[in-house]
């Protein structure tokens, strides 16, 4: 293996985990108030689509919305911003549903899964349905793209750097500074390990546990806007591909520590980093083992992980006021 085919993991994995790294730091601030959300996946797909949606409505030359509206280049920063929205909305949700109905936590996450996969598939399944409102989903490029920091040129693959990077590094610093320094985060510890210490203490469990796991949606609607916005600039249905359960194997194996969750974020972009260089260079023998590579190499960190992780007490624990 040549060097610049090394570089092109190296980047192409740094890309990948962009997604997997900013959707874990936002599931590793709601787990940390004691909610876990199954429903990773679930919220980065449906955000991935308005994200996309957004992209072309207000970047393509041909969409029907008003001049006056249409934002030109800086689409995607636009369509970013609704991903986001579209997190926060939708972990807002399940964050209600989890405290105020006290529903089963697995429950809703795998309703959230659901309701993605179903949404998508219904409008991909019916070309008309999504023509009709002048938004196609035929798989190939709408608008606008943000712009790559530098590429690396290979003979079979071109990879670009996003200027989200600086996120992906920097969300880790954010977040620990966040716990640990600020008065919100000492009340999501609180509220995540000791509920009843908390609510003694004066605090509103159930809205500091809403309002973790609405600013953790907002990075899991990120993440899922890169996919389509900035990653591979179109939408489809199975766009996400089980990154929001990797997002969440790597905030279990970083044992809901932002600076190891980080670590086991790259590591596990780099392992589809692997797969899509080798793949792309022709004649290679490994492509059924590289393409598991992924979900292999989070199994085997979660094994590794298991014995010596602590999980927030109150985690997955539904909380009744008394």
């Amino acid at each position: 293996m040549d060097t610049l085919t090394l570089l092109l993991i190296v980047v192409f994995g740094t890309q990948q985990a962009i997604t997997i790294g900013v959707a874990a730091q936002g599931e590793l601030m709601t787990e940390k108030s004691g909610i876990i959300n199954i429903g990773i996946e679930g919220v980065m797909l449906i955000s991935a689509f308005t994200a996309a949606a957004a992209n072309w409505y207000f970047g393509a030359p041909d969409s029907p919305v008003p001049k006056a509206l249409m934002m030109g280049s800086a689409s995607p920063w636009g369509a970013l911003a609704v991903g986001m929205a579209t997190g926060v909305l939708l972990n807002f949700f399940v964050a209600v549903m989890d405290t105020k109905l006290r529903v089963d936590q697995v429950i809703s996450g795998i309703g959230i899964n659901v309701f993605g996969l179903g949404l998508t598939y219904l409008i991909s399944a019916n070309p008309g349905l999504d023509r009709h409102y002048g938004f196609s989903l035929d798989g190939t490029p709408h608008a606008n793209q943000l712009s790559s920091l530098f590429s690396v040129k290979g003979t079979y693959l071109s990879v670009g750097i996003s200027p989200l990077v600086i996120l992906l590094f920097g969300l880790p610093v954010l977040v620990w500074a966040v716990l640990k320094w600020t008065k919100f985060g000492l009340h999501v510890r609180a509220v995540g390990e000791n509920p009843k210490s908390a609510e003694a203490a004066g605090l509103n469990v159930n809205m500091v546990r809403i309002l973790a796991t609405s600013i953790g949606g907002a990075l899991l609607g990120l993440g899922g806007a890169y996919l389509t916005v900035d990653f591979a600039p179109n939408f489809t249905p199975d766009v996400t591909n089980g990154i929001g359960f990797i997002a969440l194997a790597a905030v279990i194996a970083g044992a809901w520590n932002p600076f190891y969750t980080l670590v086991v974020s790259l590591i596990f972009g780099m392992s589809v980093g692997t797969y899509v260089v080798i793949n792309a260079t022709p004649g290679t023998p490994l492509f059924t083992f590289l393409a598991v590579l992924p979900y292999l190499v989070t199994v085997v960190a979660l094994t590794i992980t298991a014995k010596r992780l602590r999980q927030p007490s109150a985690l997955g624990v539904p909380y009744k006021k008394e």
